[in-house]
C-alpha cells in the first residue's frame, strides 16, 4: 500500500513538472497571453453594450420629458447676445459662407425633494433654445418658452442661463469657433445684450495672439 501511495505521489508531481514545462515554452505563452487578452477584450465588449444600452434607456427617457412641446409654456424674457468675432474668425466665416449659433441652456436648484440628476446641467433642466444671428451678428431670444412643471420645482425662479456660442455647421460639419462662454442668472440678461467675443479654435492655441478669448478670460497671457 505504501508503495503504490508514493507512485501515486510521483505521478502527480511527473505532471506537474510537465504542466510547468509546458507553460515555460515561448509558444505556449505566447497562446496563453492571447487568451487571456481575448478574454480581457471579450469582457470589456460585453460591458461596453451594456453601458450604451443603459444610457440610451435613460437619454430616451428624460428627452421625453425635457422636450414635452406642450409643458413649454413660460415665457423666457427677452435678451440678445451680441457675438464679437476676431479679424480671423470673422474673414474665415464669411469665406465659406458659414454663419453663428447662439445656443442658450436653462437650469436651476430644486425644491427640497423636487431634484433629478441632469449632468452637466444643474438639478432642475428647464430647457434650451438656439438662434443665427442676424446680420451685426446679434442673435435675440425673444419667443423661447421653458418647461412649466420643471419651472414649478425651482427654488428661486431667478434661474440660470448659459449661453454656448458656435459656427452654424453649415459650410463647415465641425465647430470652428472657440467662445467665452457667459453664465449667471436670468436677471442678469434680461432686457439686456451681453457680448460674447469668439476666435477661431485655431487661435486659441496661438499664446501670442492678443485677441485671443481664451487668454482675455484670464486676465493676463502666460508667461
Amino acid at each position: 500500500m505504501g508503495l503504490g501511495k508514493w507512485r501515486r505521489q510521483d505521478n502527480h508531481n511527473l505532471a506537474l513538472r510537465r504542466i510547468s514545462c509546458c507553460l515555460r515554452n515561448p509558444a505556449v505563452s505566447f497562446v496563453m497571453r492571447k487568451f487571456r487578452l481575448f478574454r480581457v477584450a471579450a469582457a470589456a465588449s460585453v460591458a461596453l453594450v451594456l453601458i450604451l444600452s443603459v444610457s440610451s434607456a435613460t437619454c430616451g427617457s428624460r428627452k421625453s420629458k425635457e422636450y414635452d412641446h406642450a409643458d413649454m409654456a413660460v415665457p423666457v424674457p427677452r435678451f440678445s447676445i451680441a457675438v464679437k468675432l476676431s479679424e480671423q474668425a470673422r474673414q474665415r466665416l464669411k469665406s465659406i459662407h458659414e454663419s453663428v449659433l447662439v445656443i442658450a441652456y436653462f437650469d436651476g436648484d430644486p425644491l427640497p425633494g423636487q431634484g433629478r440628476y441632469n449632468a452637466p446641467f444643474r438639478d432642475v433642466f428647464l430647457g434650451n433654445d438656439e438662434k443665427l444671428v442676424d446680420d451685426q451678428n446679434v442673435a435675440t431670444f425673444d419667443t423661447t418658452k421653458i418647461s412649466q412643471s420643471n419651472w414649478d420645482r425651482l427654488a428661486n425662479k431667478d434661474y440660470f442661463v448659459t449661453i454656448n456660442v458656435v459656427s452654424a455647421r453649415k459650410a463647415a460639419k465641425n465647430n470652428l469657433l472657440w467662445c467665452g462662454t457667459p453664465e449667471d442668472r436670468l436677471s442678469t440678461f434680461e432686457g439686456k445684450t451681453t457680448e460674447v467675443s469668439c476666435g477661431l479654435i485655431d487661435e486659441q492655441f496661438d499664446q501670442h495672439n492678443p485677441a485671443n478669448p481664451a487668454l482675455k478670460s484670464l486676465g493676463s497671457s502666460p508667461k
